[in-house]
């Protein structure tokens, strides 16, 4: 199976508004799970959609900043009036929009939008505390290590974005509070317990896949930790350690999760990642779980066959 197979499933997923439905057995919106899922699909040269999906992000803005999650029902989007975070899914949308500008040179696309960018800047720097952190929503005062490495990354592109159309006063508030997310992930960790807490100071039970597990790889996803370092290489014999078939979805959650194999990628485990793509193909792709095989894992699938370079578009 090749990459262009699964290019082509996430723009099935495509909807006339311009953003996309999680899968095409799913009618959910989730503007998070898009912005990461068309990631892939600009560094493959697909950026038309990219554009498509931010003007839909910035069109679908509340008063306060932020956006929900919609159903699409009857050729109409519902507001489901709620989000999975209001931390992540600005950060995700500031990480596509620095891709969809690097690579199409679409500044001008950016500076018409700044007076949107700065509200959603204020809107996730609203949710960062004193110790650099993020609440995921304001009515959910929880500081998840998933988010905060995506917020982290999130900055550092608002940064860039600023800094590209000349906006310095953005491009510094997003530095500064990226180096302050910095500081607070680097605070997550324990030595004692060798692991990073998986929110405020709950620490991962590595019997429990989600979110305990899983988050371990986010450090080392968004780097925030070298894949090198001693402590990544702890993390990762741990993940296998309890879950030693993870590449083949032995792991009690009925989802893919194909951002643990580009871990396994990053981590030089070729071997886990190249079976996992082997694997996604058999059960979810064309196998009984296709219910459940969404356009982020899609991407996951791509960046997996790319880091391998196994894949022939």
């Amino acid at each position: 199976m090749t990459i262009e197979s699964q290019i082509a499933y996430i723009l099935s997923c495509q909807l006339p508004t311009g953003t996309f439905r999680l899968g095409s057995l799913d009618a959910r919106i989730n503007p998070y799970f898009t912005n990461l899922a068309l990631l892939s699909l600009v560094e493959s040269g697909e950026c038309d959609c990219a554009r498509q999906q931010l003007d839909w992000y910035l069109g679908h803005l509340h008063a306060d900043s932020y956006v929900n999650d919609y159903v699409w029902q009857d050729g109409k989007e519902i507001d489901t009036g709620k989000a999975d975070s209001e931390d992540s899914y600005p950060a995700t949308f500031f990480l596509l929009a620095l891709a969809y500008v690097d690579a199409t040179g679409d500044f001008a696309w950016a500076y018409e939008s700044r007076e949107k960018l700065y509200r959603i800047l204020a809107g996730l720097l609203a949710l960062q505390q004193k110790d650099g952190l993020t609440w995921a929503k304001r009515s959910w005062k929880v500081k998840y290590l998933m988010d905060n490495c995506e917020v982290v990354q999130g900055l550092y592109a608002a940064e860039k974005l600023f800094g590209a159309i000349g906006e310095h006063r953005g491009a510094l508030q997003a530095r500064q509070a990226a180096e302050r997310c910095a500081d607070g992930i680097d605070s997550m960790y324990s030595e004692k317990k060798a692991a990073y807490a998986v929110y405020d100071r709950h620490f991962p039970n590595w019997r429990k896949w989600y979110p305990d597990a899983t988050s371990q790889a986010f450090p080392v996803l968004s780097g925030m930790l070298d894949a090198g370092s001693d402590i990544a290489l702890s993390l990762y014999r741990r993940l296998i350690e309890h879950f030693p078939r993870f590449e083949w979805f032995e792991t009690g959650d009925q989802y893919p999760w194909m951002s643990m194999g580009e871990w396994a990628c990053v981590m030089g485990d070729a071997t886990r990642a190249a079976e996992m793509t082997i694997a996604a193909e058999r059960l979810y792709i064309h196998g009984p779980r296709h219910p459940y095989w969404l356009i982020q894992d899609a991407a996951g699938y791509i960046h997996i066959k790319t880091m391998l370079g196994t894949a022939q578009l």
